[in-house]
């Protein structure tokens, strides 16, 4: 999916981060914040996953070494970003002494997260239905694979596979619930209560955009109507 730069689009220039908004910085650098900002919200934003896999309890040796495969290249990506910034700014060193969070995130991944609520409320802000639907997607296969990590090993549990997993996360970010797969942690019923939420908002936001097209269907049509069709000229 490709993500725009422009002025219309819902992740642009216009996100880059508060401070480097209002200071001055080389235009070689402002042009890859605007270029690289959205991607790095939408890895911050994927790998929720991998933030709570130490919070499950459930600690699967053959998922360790996926898990640090991951977070080691997370790190990498996040360095290389934060070296290049300090590039760009022309600031060299004292940049990261600048953005202590970009440093902090650097060793310990799961910072950079709170960088994608900045993503959330742009998906608000500016109604583009895709995006949002995009970033709702996102969530929902996060969702899909916390809920495996806390019920894989739970006494009693029937998700215990990853496709178990993702079909039991579309039937209830869907609100249908045929209820043949139910999480019995606690964990897992509190990731069920946050993706009913992004269901019931993913629902209420495309109902409202189909909404407003039949509305704007009907008051073009209606504006025609009023107008009437065009009169012959007369020789």
């Amino acid at each position: 999916m490709r993500m725009s730069t422009s002025s219309a689009d819902p992740v642009s220039a216009t996100s880059a981060d508060e401070d480097e908004k209002t200071s001055s910085f080389p235009p070689a650098f402002d042009a890859y914040v605007a270029k690289t900002q959205s991607w790095l919200d939408l890895l911050a934003l994927s790998t929720i996953w991998l933030v709570l896999a130490i919070f499950t309890g459930q600690h699967r040796i053959d998922f360790i070494p996926i898990w640090l495969v991951c977070r080691l290249a997370i790190s990498a990506i996040y360095a290389v970003d934060l070296i290049i910034r300090s590039k760009l700014s022309g600031r060299g060193w004292r940049y990261p002494l600048s953005r202590l969070d970009l440093v902090i995130a650097v060793l310990i991944p799961p910072v950079r997260i709170f960088a994608s609520m900045r993503l959330l409320r742009q998906m608000f802000s500016r109604g583009n239905l895709a995006q949002f639907m995009f970033v709702a997607l996102i969530l929902m296969l996060n969702a899909a694979v916390v809920v495996w990590e806390f019920e894989s090993l739970a006494p009693n549990s029937n998700i215990t596979t990853l496709g178990n997993a993702l079909w039991w996360s579309v039937v209830t970010v869907t609100t249908v619930g045929y209820g043949d797969y139910t999480p019995v942690t606690l964990g897992g019923r509190l990731t069920a209560v946050a993706l009913l939420l992004l269901g019931l908002v993913s629902l209420a936001v495309l109902t409202a955009q189909i909404a407003s097209n039949f509305l704007e269907q009907g008051q073009s049509k209606a504006n025609e109507a009023s107008v009437g069709p065009p009169s012959a000229d007369v020789n």
